[in-house]
């Protein structure tokens, strides 16, 4: 029996009280470590996370680190904590940061060439005030994704799918079978620049994978993205082909599809006609957000004071 001493630095958006020098439960051991902002009486929110990885003779792998994760994700959950992992260690060897700053989280570089923002501001002002809602949750739900990328990838290759129905859904025509005709067609439509696979029938089977393993495995069944989607991340390759239960596959980089969902949110917006009207959808949209209609249990005169007993709430 061999054993790995593996350590997770983290902090914690909730304290552990002063009284607690440490947790235990099973092998896993948590413990507070000091941190700049404790003072005499406050409590750290940074701490240390310590547990052997022990392999038997039969055991082939371990992982420590997902190991370290899932604990970290269960601890989460039952102290009611956002919690943040800021380094590994696995027998005094520093493995690692897991949560990356943004700007080392996959999308990186320089941009050479830079884009027309004022035209692409006049496409989006000249969609009708449906669409224009529809693109800027597309927008959101894409911040959100990218954001992920390197903290939750399966969550991230969901959302930036989801980016792509905000819209196919809106636009579906009826030559689309469904939901996932749509979402292809889109970005077949849409996407200017195909050349990074040669056929129409090799671009349908790749997102074929994306929208029934990746979003469909994950909404219905809960499953991770497979890792042959990370190494198609670190080879720079548009996927990889690997087998998964029992079937061979080709697994797509998140990355690519990362750079496809954006190209083609923007190829949607530079076909768009520009009309000469002067409206900041922006503006006219955020203006629908923080306003709750209610109902007056009395006639209210304009200035006057209104509190919870003026309303009928229930």
């Amino acid at each position: 029996m061999s054993s790995l001493e593996t350590k997770a630095l983290f902090i914690t958006s909730r304290r552990l009280a002063p009284k607690f020098s440490s947790l235990s439960f099973g092998k896993y051991t948590i413990e507070p470590i000091p941190s700049a902002d404790t003072g005499n009486t406050s409590a750290t929110n940074q701490y240390l996370l310590r547990f052997p990885d022990e392999m038997g003779e039969n055991d082939r792998r371990s992982h420590p680190i997902r190991e370290a994760e899932q604990i970290l994700s269960l601890l989460s959950l039952w102290v009611g904590t956002q919690l943040d992992v800021k380094s590994f260690m696995v027998n005094s060897v520093n493995v690692g940061v897991l949560t990356q700053d943004v700007a080392a989280s996959g999308i990186t570089g320089i941009l050479e060439t830079p884009l027309n923002l004022e035209l692409l501001l006049k496409k989006f002002n000249s969609l009708d005030l449906d669409m224009a809602k529809q693109f800027l949750r597309a927008a959101d739900v894409y911040k959100t994704a990218v954001n992920l990328i390197g903290q939750n990838n399966t969550l991230s290759y969901f959302l930036l799918t989801v980016t792509i129905e905000c819209l196919s859904n809106k636009t579906r025509t009826e030559t689309d079978k469904g939901k996932c005709d749509s979402f292809i067609n889109f970005i077949l439509t849409y996407l200017q620049d195909k050349s990074q696979i040669d056929s129409e029938k090799e671009w349908k089977e790749l997102l074929k994978e994306v929208y029934y393993r990746h979003r469909s495995g994950f909404t219905h069944g809960g499953k991770e993205i497979p890792e042959a989607a990370d190494l198609a991340d670190k080879l720079d390759r548009v996927y990889v082909k690997n087998i998964i239960e029992g079937k061979e596959v080709k697994t797509p980089s998140l990355k690519w599809f990362e750079s496809v969902v954006r190209n083609a949110m923007r190829g949607f917006l530079m076909v768009q006609e520009t009309n000469a009207a002067t409206q900041n959808r922006v503006k006219e949209i955020s203006l629908e957000h923080g306003v709750v209609q209610l109902i007056a249990s009395r006639d209210i005169t304009a200035g006057s004071v209104v509190t919870e007993k003026d309303l009928n709430l229930d």
